[in-house]
């Protein structure tokens, strides 16, 4: 056995310097052994929960339903009596301001460019309650535009869809599926942007 001798100061002040790092290097080691073990603990699945998904889809909207009369026919109209087939719902003020009329013109013309191209969608203009019913029905009948055309009189349309409206203002143009959801909303939209999202609304 070996006997150290304390007796000197430089012998005694070495012990003291080993004596506190050793105690140190245990300090510093549990330490870091436990935050070890936490992060495996943390990173390990909870096998009786399921893992949450990356994302999640909103449900879509269902699109409020309406009836109204055809300013051009007079014929009563509801979104629902066109379930089952892809609808462009389009909102529109045309006969109150000369520059709004130029954009919206634009707009009802390449919905019946597209129109004439293919049959697998069906449009349905809403006018807010101001525009003037001659004007309308004159616009319609020297363009072809052989759709339902409503006017909201008593502004009972225009409220349900009042959100889409403040974003986008004239003209909205809200795309329905066959199952009366609302798929995707956008403003003025040219005849080629037109069919790539009816084509992405099935």
């Amino acid at each position: 056995m070996v006997k150290i001798d304390f007796r000197t100061k430089k012998i005694r002040l070495i012990f003291i310097i080993l004596l506190v790092v050793g105690v140190l290097m245990l300090i510093v080691g549990g330490f870091m052994l436990s935050r070890y073990s936490s992060s495996k603990l943390t990173a390990m699945p909870n096998p009786t929960q399921p893992d949450s998904p990356k994302s999640t889809t909103p449900n879509p909207t269902i699109a409020p339903d309406f009836t109204g009369v055809d300013v051009v026919t007079n014929e009563t109209i509801s979104l629902t009596q066109f379930k089952g087939s892809v609808i462009l719902l389009n909102f529109v003020n045309y006969g109150c301001s000369s520059s709004l009329n130029q954009i919206v013109s634009a707009q009802l013309l390449a919905i019946r460019d597209l129109r004439e191209q293919r049959d697998d969608f069906v449009p349905i203009s809403i006018f807010c309650g101001c525009c003037p019913p001659d004007s309308l029905r004159n616009f319609a009948k020297e363009n072809g535009l052989s759709w339902p055309w409503i006017l909201d009189t008593n502004n009972s349309i225009l409220p349900q869809y009042a959100d889409y409206l403040r974003e986008y203002g004239y003209p909205t143009l809200i795309f329905i599926d066959e199952d009366q959801h609302i798929r995707e909303v956008t403003g003025y939209c040219d005849v080629s942007t037109l069919g790539i999202k009816i084509d992405g609304t099935r």
